[in-house]
């Protein structure tokens, strides 16, 4: 049985780490206080294994934004083809890429991956504007999970300006909007909406289709409301994510246990609820 399901990963491989998020590389190491070497992807599979874990790779497109190479479909997809034991693959797509994005959204679906990861505030855009529902349409059809970074984030982190990135865009009532009008689709909070994180709690709280990733944050900062609702009414909604490698799922998993959740509990965070929007066997 699979003891974990990391929802958030980066894999730190060169596109990655020196590629999209190359620019924001020192602060990001600045704000997290380690460096990020990058690793080959039988790395990766291997430490998820040692893990007894599988790690659900994301890609990046924020190309417009930023004009950056994204890290693409194909790439997250070639990588799990190579290591499928442990590995499940989501996409990105650039939502300011009008009719191709909407057609990326169908080769991510051919590509075999299990859903798509959007960055607001990165990307630059309002995830509750009308013009993007095209996507998410498109999303449902597919049966692909949406997984939106909600909250604040450490990309340009003390960069001038914060290198032009504006958190509004990603604050969790964004998202309420979608989990209305398309009851169909999965939502995934990533971050969990911090320091949001009460919008996101209400906004899961009401809808089911809206589901809360943990990642980006050690446990040992989570706020008390957030373990209340774990605890009780968003049991089958949180998800296990460590954000790696920013926080890696061991010292993630470490903090956790400091907080004395029931083993029940602890199981469906860190593997069932994920194996079950995932559609996986353990």
């Amino acid at each position: 049985m699979t003891r974990l399901i990391d929802l958030h990963v980066h894999p730190p491989v060169e596109a990655v780490i020196e590629g999209v998020f190359g620019p924001f590389l020192p602060s990001l190491e600045a704000t997290f206080r380690r460096k990020f070497p990058v690793m080959s992807p039988e790395q990766i599979a291997d430490y998820y294994r040692s893990l007894d874990g599988k790690a659900v790779l994301l890609g990046l497109d924020a190309q417009t934004a930023t004009g950056l190479r994204p890290f693409s479909n194909t790439e997250v997809a070639d990588i799990v083809a190579a290591h499928p034991d442990v590995f499940v693959g989501f996409g990105s797509v650039d939502p300011h890429k009008g009719a191709a994005a909407v057609m990326a959204v169908s080769e991510a679906a051919t590509l075999g991956l299990k859903g798509l990861k959007l960055h607001p505030s990165l990307q630059r855009f309002s995830p509750n504007d009308v013009a993007f529902f095209p996507l998410y349409e498109e999303a449902a059809n597919y049966g692909l999970i949406l997984l939106f970074h909600t909250g604040v984030t450490a990309l340009g982190a003390g960069m001038p300006g914060g290198a032009g990135i504006r958190h509004r865009h990603s604050h969790p009532l964004l998202l309420d909007e979608l989990a209305a009008s398309f009851p169909q689709l999965s939502i995934v909070m990533a971050h969990a909406g911090v320091p949001w994180h009460t919008d996101a709690i209400a906004i899961a709280s009401h809808k089911p289709n809206v589901y809360l990733d943990l990642s980006g944050w050690s446990p040992r900062r989570f706020p008390p409301e957030l373990i209340d609702a774990i605890k009780g009414p968003l049991r089958r909604q949180a998800l296990f994510g460590s954000d790696f490698p920013f926080i890696t799922p061991d010292r993630w998993i470490k903090a956790w246990d400091e907080w004395g959740v029931e083993p029940e509990i602890t199981s469906d965070v860190l593997a069932g609820n994920a194996a079950r929007l995932l559609d996986l066997d353990q």
